[in-house]
């Protein structure tokens, strides 16, 4: 299982006070902390969301959300309904589909996603490839939304082993779980990953680079919704950034993004619908005060959840392969 460093944590309490999702001052924050390392279960294990925002702020790298998340599993205290996780492990009986590609260009996997964008991979970015779906290409990190990590290890071999029998030098990532499970939390299961893992946006913005000279403007100022995976491989943002300087899209500043980026509320919505409307009524409202005119999503799940609330705000919701196919002469 990913892994809480015990050693490494002073219960400053930084990662707690830091939380969008609850009110904590410090000290309190230093004594759930305390007692959570102390085999406890305090109120923050069922009231967190499982965005993983703590592990990116604690100064000293000691994975507190691997905490969290190891005992929600053991104590329930999420309170998931089981038939959200017999839903979700419904999609390990997905069939498993390769769709053979060009010689030489790389394999994209779309994980189990394939249903909700298909109608994306229409691109001529993604022309020639070998493109993977379905159970076999299952990385299984929503379990960490369900407070149920330990599937995540349990399957990562298995994962790891079914991407690299394609005998490909690279595999895209479009789902950012997988990409997570391959860069992130591999290394911290002690597997290795004999291929080399590249995420969406890196693919993207090598294509877009192939092409810059027959790119046409895409004059939008956006609001970005980061994943919640994205808080375990914050590095590969540089890729987006180049991605809108190169279409020319403009990313006013706003108070929920970057490290302070708020989970888009889906994993709330099987155990409290009106926590979940009140955290997608923030990220609304501050991407509509930064001046925003549309809301560019990586993520399937943030997108189906958050696209007709943007709607009705006025933002116009667009996935960033859809940015990117607007820029093609």
């Amino acid at each position: 299982m990913p892994m809480f460093h015990a050693e490494r944590c002073d219960f400053c309490g930084r990662c707690l006070e830091f939380c969008p999702y609850v009110n904590y001052d410090l000290e309190r924050a230093q004594t759930e902390m305390r007692d959570l390392v102390a085999g406890g279960t305090p109120p923050i294990v069922g009231a967190c969301v499982t965005c993983a925002s703590c592990n990116m702020v604690c100064p000293t790298q000691a994975n507190p959300f691997d905490l969290l998340n190891e005992r929600q599993e053991a104590s329930g205290a999420l309170g998931i309904p089981e038939q959200a996780f017999k839903n979700f492990a419904g999609l390990s009986g997905l069939p498993s589909v390769v769709k053979q590609g060009d010689p030489g260009k790389p394999v994209m996997n779309i994980c189990i996603v394939g249903d909700m964008v298909r109608d994306l991979l229409e691109n001529p970015l993604f022309e020639g490839l070998t493109i993977v779906e379905g159970a076999d290409y299952f990385c299984t990190v929503g379990y960490i939304h369900l407070g149920k990590p330990s599937p995540v290890a349990k399957e990562a071999q298995r994962f790891i082993d079914n991407l690299a029998a394609l005998n490909s030098k690279e595999v895209v990532c479009f789902h950012d779980d997988c990409y997570t499970l391959l860069t992130s939390l591999a290394p911290e299961f002690g597997l290795k990953v004999p291929f080399h893992p590249v995420h969406i946006f890196e693919y993207l913005y090598r294509e877009l680079l192939k092409r810059k000279d027959q790119l046409k403007k895409v004059a939008l100022r956006v609001a970005y919704q980061a994943p919640c995976a994205s808080r375990y491989t914050p590095g590969k943002d540089y890729y987006l950034d180049r991605i809108f300087e190169l279409l020319g899209v403009e990313r006013p500043l706003r108070k929920f993004e970057r490290i302070n980026a708020l989970c888009c509320g889906a994993p709330l919505m099987a155990r409290d619908r009106d926590r979940a409307a009140v955290v997608k009524g923030w990220n609304i409202k501050d991407a509509k005060d930064a001046g925003a005119q549309a809301m560019v999503f990586l993520c399937p799940m943030c997108f189906l959840n958050l696209r007709k609330v943007a709607r009705d705000e006025g933002l116009e919701p667009v996935f960033v392969t859809e940015l990117c196919r607007r820029a093609l002469a």
